[in-house]
């Protein structure tokens, strides 16, 4: 090689390194200050306390945040970031979301419950609260809504895809070789037998209970009440306060108001919203990521505390990959 092909090559070779080091450095520079002022600087460099905003907006899982949906790991550690920060005095848990799965949704309720214990929490429902969301709206202190909000949708479902059909279609056949009477139950390769669905049943009802009880604890409202507005039934948010399912009509303005309230205070507090890193921001431009993970909820086991319109955008991802 001779010498200039050698400098060319060692050229590439360092902008390469310098773009890695830069892009690591761009992520490690937006995880230290997680929470920034919209239009400011740094929280953490402000020198100000204030009321930390947390998003769930998107469907509720497990793991961590892709496009729409919120990732509970993400999230728990956002909230214990609030948590332990002085300078956060308070929180608004800004919810716009149908629910999710019931793992990821009882994991965060517990985590907001626990928040709450430390310092005050106010639930602001935008466009929808239903299921999940509203399941962890109901461990805040305080839950405003928008007239119109749907809010409620009190229940669990569960969705079992049969592609027997198809695979019939197609002239494939698979067998299945199993230790355990109900091994395959969850496989989408048959229907399930009347012995499955009950088995299924009996899981969904222990979940709708646990939802129940939950939201009782959570509003301070008796199981009667609760029940009353359960059974999957949605609401306006109107109507929920009406119902006493939510305290006020009103977004993060009478949220702040409420939580100065609580705090015995009159001092002007400033909102402050996570920054996203790097990676997030990459996470979310990719494309068809999103499309392909809610499709695959057809074929799986999961139950859910989810709004039942989420099943369109399913089978809209459904006849986008269908053969």
């Amino acid at each position: 090689m001779d010498r200039s092909r050698l400098i060319v090559t060692l050229a590439m070779i360092l902008s390469m390194i310098s773009v890695i080091l830069g892009f690591t450095g761009i992520a490690m520079s937006s995880r230290s200050a997680p929470f920034a002022r919209a239009s400011s600087d740094s929280f953490f460099t402000s020198g100000r306390s204030g009321i930390a905003v947390i998003k769930i907006h998107g469907d509720i899982r497990s793991g961590y945040s892709t496009g729409s949906s919120v990732g509970a790991d993400d999230l728990i550690q956002e909230i214990k970031t609030a948590r332990d920060s002085s300078s956060i005095r308070a929180v608004i848990i800004d919810i716009n979301s149908p629910g999710g799965t019931v793992g990821a949704t009882k994991i965060i309720y517990e985590a907001v419950k626990d928040l709450r214990k430390e310092k005050p929490v106010a639930a602001v429902i935008t466009d929808i609260g239903a299921s999940g969301g509203y399941y962890v709206a109901s461990a805040c202190d305080k839950i405003f809504a928008q007239q119109g909000s749907i809010v409620g949708s009190i229940g669990v479902i569960a969705f079992h895809g049969d592609i027997s059909g198809l695979l019939n279609d197609y002239g494939i056949k698979i067998s299945s070789m199993k230790a355990g009477k109900y091994k395959d139950s969850s496989y989408p390769f048959r229907a399930m037998s009347a012995e499955e669905k009950d088995m299924m049943q009996e899981i969904m009802n222990d979940s709708y209970e646990q939802f129940l009880t939950d939201v009782s604890e959570g509003r301070g409202q008796p199981i009667k009440s609760v029940r009353a507005w359960g059974e999957g039934r949605i609401f306006s948010g109107k109507t929920a306060k009406a119902e006493q399912m939510i305290d006020e009509i009103g977004g993060k303005i009478e949220a702040v108001q409420a939580l100065k309230v609580l705090l015995k205070t009159n001092d002007d507090l400033p909102l402050f919203e996570k920054k996203e890193d790097f990676m997030e921001r990459f996470m979310k431009s990719l494309p068809g990521l999103e499309q392909n993970r809610m499709a695959s909820s057809l074929t799986n086991s999961h139950i859910y505390y989810l709004y039942p319109s989420s099943i369109q955008i399913i089978f809209e991802s459904m006849q986008r990959i269908r053969p």
